[in-house]
């Protein structure tokens, strides 16, 4: 049978894992909110000051496309033109929704996980 010693180093040993454990779920749930949310932010506000909301969907000078039609999956976004007042709402209410429900589910997440380191500690 182990001694009390043991049993601590144990405990200790247990939480110093848990910490990070969710520091490494924190480090994902960052990287994230980095990739997906950022660039809805950064385009919102380039769109506002340039007076053209139609700017993140159509094709660049350099005949690129901005982070919120750039790759594959997101090719759906892509507008060779301006188009309707509808197809704007579209776009910008995805990208929105999707730009706050990963906030607060992320935000969520690091509440819960808050607790839970919270909970190893005492």
């Amino acid at each position: 049978m182990g001694t009390d010693t043991e049993l601590v180093l144990l405990l200790w040993a247990a939480r110093a894992f848990a910490i990070l454990a969710l520091l490494g779920v924190l480090a994902v749930l960052g990287s994230v909110w980095w990739t997906l949310v950022l660039p809805v932010l950064t385009e919102a506000r380039r769109a506002r000051t340039a007076g053209d909301w139609w700017l993140p969907f159509t094709e660049r000078p350099d005949g690129g496309w901005g982070p919120l039609a750039a790759n594959r999956w997101w090719s759906g976004m892509r507008a060779s033109t301006r188009g309707s007042t509808g197809g704007l709402a579209v776009r910008w209410g995805f990208w929105s929704l999707a730009a706050v429900g990963l906030t607060l589910g992320i935000g969520q997440s690091v509440w819960q996980l808050g607790r839970l380191a919270a909970l190893a500690l005492s």
